[in-house]
């Protein structure tokens, strides 16, 4: 039984029988591995556009009514915060940007077209929000193709959220820091290319291990005794014989 098993693996793939069928099928990986590549580079030329985030910072606090701020202050200003995070990207702020009150502070004609042009759910999936809980502060971003409409949206979407109007959270939210100026937030286009070589190779070797599984033939005299269970004194090499034409 031992032997048997023993013969089973010795039949396996070994390393080198595994860097032949790569050799052997080279043009078919790096074809596969090229195509991947081009076809991932056209897609992140054409579909991939520059983007921007522009961040304000906000403390979350539970308002006090003495100049005294004690333990329980403070633990229901901690516990504030996750129900913040939520609060400050829900449809409700996002849907007082199209009141004249807040759409009075988007001044750029093109800005406004822009904000005409999306819809809530666009709006709200650029909108990303940051808390700890080590701390009372929360990061409030927006980011979006326009480098000067983030920083706009940013700005009045932070006073919406400070004005707001629910009884839950009036006051509870102070702004440290204004809307930055943009930063670059676009994907990494070299990484989608590497993604894209990675994957076309892993195909290309994954066909011709498929072309090994489906191929009879034994590729080493070591693998026709392996297989046929008898001694191989020799192997003739393959050759073509070309019949001359009779007179």
């Amino acid at each position: 039984m031992d032997l048997e098993n023993k013969e089973n693996q010795e039949s396996g793939l070994s390393l080198m029988d595994i860097i032949s069928i790569i050799k052997l099928n080279w043009i078919m990986i790096t074809f596969f591995t090229l195509l991947l590549g081009v076809l991932t580079f056209a897609y992140v030329s054409r579909f991939v556009e520059d983007r921007y985030k522009s961040t304000s910072e906000i403390l979350v606090q539970v308002p006090v009514s003495s100049e005294r701020v004690d333990s329980n202050t403070l633990i229901n200003s901690q516990r504030l915060l996750d129900t913040a995070a939520e609060f400050a990207r829900s449809p409700h702020i996002v849907r007082k940007l199209r009141t004249e009150e807040y759409r009075s502070l988007i001044t750029n004609v093109e800005h406004q077209s822009l904000l005409d042009s999306m819809s809530d759910r666009d709006i709200i999936s650029n909108i990303s929000v940051a808390s700890s809980s080590t701390s009372f502060i929360i990061k409030f971003s927006y980011s979006h193709s326009n480098a000067d409409f983030t920083q706009v949206i940013t700005s009045v979407l932070t006073t919406i959220l400070i004005e707001n109007d629910i009884l839950m959270f009036e006051d509870s939210f102070i702004e440290l820091s204004p809307a930055s100026d943009p930063v670059d937030d676009s994907p990494n286009r070299i990484l989608y290319i590497i993604v894209g070589l990675m994957g076309g190779a892993i195909i290309g070797i994954g066909l011709a291990f498929i072309k090994h599984l489906f191929n009879n033939s034994y590729m080493t005299k070591e693998q026709l005794e392996q297989g046929t269970g008898i001694q191989v004194i020799g192997v003739i090499p393959e050759f073509f014989i070309k019949e001359g034409k009779k007179k």
